[in-house]
């Protein structure tokens, strides 16, 4: 470690850790950590909540401004305190490495003692581990948006600390009694706070998380006279996987940004789009699912797949309702009861059936599906019934004729009408469908999984004259009730008709090369950023009217996003154009490397990066980590490593 002494603080910093003492009394006041150790700007990046700090507790109350000694050395620091208080022994045995060892002058160390204070602002911190808490699905609503709760996990250690960016710290204790505990917490000032005449519900909670503090506290749960703490930057944690080389400085960006994909909500315990988004019954948990499936291990007794499991086991227990729609709503008796046909995203079916597909074969654990085996056939049904023509196209309660603001049906591309004949929900449903057909034939439904097969050889032969427009040369977005073709050459609908074997190869690289010269002509060679949804603005009456967003080049329309570029990269690869799918991969992985990627929880509208301009402007809100989902293009495309099989 290097020491760089100031009047106020002593400095030890290293590649891959950073922590400042204050001289007068025991904090650290700056804490950063780069688990890749390239970037010194992200070490010297302050995680720490701003005042808060790392502090000492003892019989309740911090160190806080509490005076003490101090000595120290190259690799040490000691504070001894004045009065009653914990006595700190810190060392850094090697660059990633800080033991900080407390004895209490009473011989006493009991409850919490020790409190890390993070800003949600900085990076969304989340704490990994086997948690001791029981959450309860659905979780309590607050009372009012004056008075967003705190929300608190306990875990046992170890755990593993992730700061989206950053890396994470493997953090454990030489005591076994000592837990942890995560505590989600608004800021009071930012509390109440009204973004607009009908925008008082949940975004206003989450601008007051995204100000707020996340504490990693200590607590012992008998008296003990002294504890050491030992926190380890881990490296980076990215798949390992026989006959993939992520050696070369070109990976750096995968490297330092795959498990940014995997967040934890505290009231769930369940991995949704953002802290504060849980993943039960979730329209896009099928984007983790893919990415798990080759992710290590987080911890030796902890995998991702240990989370997804939950979230699904919850969902096709309590939201699966009687006609078989996935829905949050049915986990509710209020939702049950309710005969109302207010559909939600219609992805959530299709997204929780290819997740679980994900988990039992990635895993080999069929218990969820055996226990679960009616509510996945149900949940089948659902989508099957929804194809009233038979033609093998399901068509969607919503006309899509243009944009409605109560969005009777929506798919993840919210800000636009996509209804009735929807290519993107279609082509899920492709996928989904044939995954629960595998699935339903190994648990013994052979004539349900012949139905499902039929249903997929009529969809096959009736999806390219459903959806291709010969005037752009790609396929539409969605055919609305009125029989209009809604076309503004979506580059993940031909893309994703691409990747699921629907179109001949030579049709496939005209598409391609159509999309490539559009996109270039519209301004979006550089490929920096991701690779935008639609390459021709969206019709006013397609669009929400959602000024700024909604501008050409902004967000949705037109702003570029990693999910989509998934599809997009993958398919250049699965075509065997890999020049393109290259330069488009590594133009972007390394913008992920050199650029901050992560924007918090709710950094506010045209403010997150998950959606950016042609320009690399921020224009999205609401941030996702659905933006990580293109790394997976570098083992499923650049290497041609298949998805596991059942």
């Amino acid at each position: 470690m290097q020491l760089v002494e100031s009047a106020e603080f002593v400095h030890f910093f290293s590649p891959y850790l950073a922590m400042a003492f204050a001289r007068q009394f025991p904090m650290v006041s700056q804490f950063g950590v780069e688990s890749g150790g390239r970037l010194r700007r992200h070490v010297e990046y302050n995680l720490l909540r701003p005042g808060y700090g790392i502090t000492s507790v003892h019989h309740g109350e911090t160190s806080f401004r509490k005076a003490a000694s101090i000595e120290y050395s190259p690799d040490r620091i000691h504070y001894r305190p004045e009065i009653d208080d914990l006595e700190w022994f810190v060392h850094f045995p090697d660059e990633r490495t800080c033991t900080i060892r407390l004895r209490s002058l009473s011989g006493r160390i009991f409850g919490e003692f020790f409190r890390m204070s993070f800003s949600p602002e900085m990076a969304p911190v989340t704490v990994w581990g086997r948690w001791l808490t029981d959450k309860p699905f659905p979780p309590e609503r607050s009372r009012s948006i004056f008075e967003p709760p705190d929300v608190a996990v306990n875990f046992e250690l170890p755990v593993l600390v992730h700061f989206p960016d950053y890396g994470a710290l493997k953090v454990t204790c030489s005591n076994p009694t000592v837990i942890v505990r995560q505590t989600m917490m608004a800021d009071p000032a930012m509390c109440g706070l009204n973004l607009g005449c009908t925008n008082t519900g949940y975004h206003t909670r989450a601008v007051a998380y995204h100000h707020g503090t996340v504490e990693v506290s200590f607590h012992a749960a008998r008296a003990i006279s002294e504890v050491e703490l030992t926190f380890a930057v881990e490296e980076e944690h990215y798949p390992q996987i026989a006959g993939v080389d992520f050696s070369d400085r070109k990976w750096d960006g995968l490297k330092r940004c795959w498990q940014n994909a995997f967040t934890l909500n505290l009231q769930t315990l369940s991995m949704g789009d953002n802290p504060l988004l849980h993943g039960i019954a979730h329209l896009s948990i099928h984007f983790k699912s893919d990415m798990s499936v080759f992710t290590p291990p987080l911890l030796e007794n902890l995998t991702v797949h240990d989370v997804l499991r939950r979230q699904l086991e919850i969902t096709l227990r309590d939201c699966v309702g009687e006609s078989g729609e996935i829905h949050a709503r049915h986990a509710t008796p209020e939702g049950r009861a309710s005969k109302t046909q207010d559909f939600g995203f219609f992805d959530a079916n299709i997204s929780n059936l290819i997740a679980l597909y994900n988990y039992t074969a990635a895993t080999g654990d069929w218990s969820l599906a055996k226990t679960y085996d009616e509510s996945i056939r149900r949940a089948g049904r659902f989508l099957l019934a929804l194809d009233k023509d038979n033609d093998g196209i399901l068509e969607l309660p919503y006309d899509g004729n243009f944009f409605r603001n109560d969005r009777e049906c929506r798919n993840w591309w919210d800000n636009f009408p996509f209804g009735h004949k929807d290519g993107f929900i279609n082509l899920l449903a492709y996928r989904a469908l044939g995954n629960l057909a595998e699935m339903l034939g190994r648990l013994g439904h052979a004539d349900y999984a012949a139905d499902l097969a039929a249903w997929r050889t009529r969809f096959a032969a009736n999806f390219h004259k459903t959806f291709f427009n010969p005037e752009t040369g790609v396929y539409a977005g969605w055919v609305s009730a009125d029989g209009r073709m809604h076309d503004y050459m979506f580059t993940f609908i031909s893309a994703m008709a691409i990747n699921q074997d629907l179109v001949d190869p030579e049709l496939g690289r005209r598409m391609m090369q159509i999309l490539i010269k559009k996109a270039e002509a519209e301004g979006y060679g550089q490929w920096k950023w991701g690779v935008p949804g639609p390459l021709i603005s969206v019709s006013e009456a397609d669009e929400h009217i959602w000024q700024p967003m909604q501008r050409w080049g902004s967000y949705e329309n037109g702003g570029f996003c990693g999910q989509t570029a998934y599809h997009f990269i993958q398919a250049l690869y699965k075509l065997g154009m890999r020049e393109q799918a290259d330069m488009i991969l590594f133009n972007m992985m390394d913008t992920f490397e050199n650029e901050f990627t992560h924007s918090g929880v709710f950094p506010g509208y045209m403010r997150s990066v998950d959606w950016r301009t042609r320009e690399g402007i921020p224009c999205g809100y609401n941030y996702l980590a659905d933006n990580y989902y293109f790394l997976l293009a570098a083992i499923t495309g650049y290497y041609g490593i298949a998805m596991p099989k059942v």
